[in-house]
């Protein structure tokens, strides 16, 4: 179900675009619309619908819708502080809202349905002549409406991004979230853990491209470290319009062997 909401609104995002597509003269047009809506810290404005179905070895099935809103803007966190105009430097805001469907016939306690935790990560951009830098902290909300959900826990912590597009031909990305618990259900599990997700997009003439953008989840506490594999082969559709499809296998941690399919649709206003 889940992939077909998605493939509905890319359909429909389309032929809201066509307009704009008929008027490109040739395809570059496509080809800086791959590199605006794959660069991560990019000042351009980009709302993303995420779809992914996940297979888990303990035989439970799992649908995620995940939508994420990217706005920059100029000043230091707050809008407007120490703005200068010369975009040396600007914030941005990312946040993320799951809804999850999840369903094992055998382990009933984990099917649900509903909100998952929230991601809030805002921090400041450094643009450089061979990347970005980027600096600030990260959020995740205990919104959870179902204890399989989420974590229960208010989590905090430092954020870090950095962007290197010296090769001619590739981007690539190093984005790192470290999370400590400090607040929430005192029957929950306390959270030491770090995010990091390697980003890699290599670019084709006409507007298409390969992506390669697991997250990694690094459990300290627990000493369990998830690490899954992925590679998505995308394109853009118009000016304002992208999505790749994703498989994504898991070869380390707690949910190896297990398996995912997603897709991903970018939107830029």
């Amino acid at each position: 179900m889940s992939f077909v909401v998605c493939l509905f609104v890319m359909v429909f995002l389309s032929a809201c675009q066509t307009e704009g597509l008929k008027q490109d003269a040739g395809r570059k047009p496509l080809n800086e619309t791959v590199q605006k809506a794959t660069n991560p810290p990019g000042d351009i404005t980009r709302m993303q619908l995420q779809s992914t179905y996940r297979h888990f070895k303990n035989t439970t099935d799992q649908y995620v819708i995940l939508p994420r809103v990217l706005l920059p803007y100029d000043g230091v966190i707050i809008p407007g502080l120490a703005a200068d105009g010369k975009r040396d430097y600007y914030s941005l805001l990312r946040f993320e809202m799951p809804v999850i469907q999840q369903h094992n016939s055998r382990l009933h306690a984990v099917n649900a349905f509903g909100l998952s935790d929230a991601n809030l990560t805002h921090g400041v951009v450094f643009p450089q002549s061979w990347g970005s830098l980027a600096l600030g902290y990260g959020m995740l909300l205990p919104t959870a409406t179902e204890k399989a959900l989420g974590m229960g826990k208010w989590q905090a912590g430092p954020a870090g991004l950095v962007t290197y597009q010296g090769f001619p031909g590739w981007q690539m990305t190093a984005f790192a979230q470290q999370f400590f618990s400090f607040a929430g259900d005192a029957n929950r599990a306390s959270q030491n853990f770090m995010a990091f997700q390697p980003i890699v997009v290599k670019p084709f003439p006409g507007g298409y491209f390969l992506i390669f953008d697991p997250i990694m989840r690094f459990d300290w506490k627990n000493k369990d470290y998830i690490i899954p594999l992925n590679l998505g082969f995308g394109m853009a559709l118009s000016k304002n319009l992208t999505f790749y499809l994703q498989p994504e296998y898991v070869v380390n941690g707690s949910t190896h062997d297990a398996f995912a399919i997603r897709l991903n649709i970018t939107f830029m206003p």
